[in-house]
């Protein structure tokens, strides 16, 4: 199995998990469906690539020792 799966697999949980507790949240407030409850729900699809992105720039920025 290629770490392709791993990557993909984790970033649709991730996205997934998001996107139910935003949902949960609006029903549990009652609130309409507007462009703010509908724009919440797709940065949550895409907020997921920002932690990998984050934590590709820490592993490779990361300076090892040369002893």
């Amino acid at each position: 199995m290629s770490w392709m799966y791993f990557v993909g697999a984790t970033y649709c949980i991730a996205a997934l998990f998001l996107l139910a507790m935003t949902y949960l949240e609006g029903l549990q407030a009652h609130a309409p469906w507007n462009v703010y409850r509908v724009a919440g729900i797709v940065i949550c699809i895409f907020w997921p690539v920002l932690i990998f992105y984050l934590m590709f720039k820490i592993v490779t920025k990361r300076k090892i020792p040369q002893g």
